[in-house]
């Protein structure tokens, strides 16, 4: 029975190996037929959708994470990484940054930092994707005309838990921690957890309750 177990191990460990090869090799071309900037260092365990249109952009720093689809997201809700960039949406994601099983769906700009973590199933938005006027939205087909986006930023150092909602306009300040869960439509502040939904301001971090005890 330990020899079947060992072989089992031993089976699923060159799996997944030949799954990371074979999954960098496709991400690979699928970055180059998007035109998406990116470096060699990236490590992608599963395939992204991508769809990045004329006149939008996707720019990748080094030593990016993610894990995308069946197999690969081992926190549940298997889906893949989605990354959408439409005519003028500028996604721009910094070094050193891991995800799993994201969606960005970009109209305007968002702009991840350096050493940020993403969790499972997160998704971000910088747009309404409809018109708030209903003579509008009913039409058919759909007019775009009114449909708002802003900027979401996201700065180095953020943690964002599983299965959180980010929207339009929204800023997060350096080293911030977003709770699982969350919908977050208004800015954090650096240094400070925020959770819930809406999500609320918690507590301040660890970082900054040193800093609070060095300066008194």
């Amino acid at each position: 029975m330990k020899l079947i177990r060992k072989f089992y191990r031993g089976l699923r460990f060159v799996y997944y190996e030949i799954a990371r090869i074979y999954s960098w090799v496709i991400t690979r071309f699928k970055f180059y037929l998007n035109d998406v900037k990116f470096h060699n260092d990236f490590i992608s365990y599963g395939i992204p959708i991508l769809d990045i249109s004329p006149g939008g952009s996707f720019t990748i720093g080094k030593k990016f994470r993610f894990n995308s689809g069946k197999y690969h997201a081992m926190g549940g809700r298997q889906q893949q990484c989605y990354f959408v960039a439409a005519k003028g949406g500028e996604i721009i994601i910094g070094d050193n940054v891991g995800v799993t099983s994201i969606a960005i769906i970009c109209h305007n700009k968002i702009s991840i930092g350096n050493n940020v973590k993403i969790g499972i199933n997160t998704v971000i938005y910088d747009t309404d994707f409809h018109s708030l006027d209903a003579s509008i939205r009913n039409q058919y087909p759909e007019s775009i005309e009114g449909v708002k986006s802003r900027p979401v930023i996201i700065h180095d150092g953020v943690f964002i838990g599983g299965h959180t909602t980010i929207l339009k306009g929204v800023t997060i300040g350096e080293n911030a921690i977003v709770g699982a869960g969350s919908v977050v439509f208004q800015s954090i502040p650096a240094e400070q957890i925020w959770a819930g939904n809406p999500a609320q301001f918690v507590k301040n971090t660890y970082s900054n309750e040193l800093k609070k005890i060095v300066n008194e």
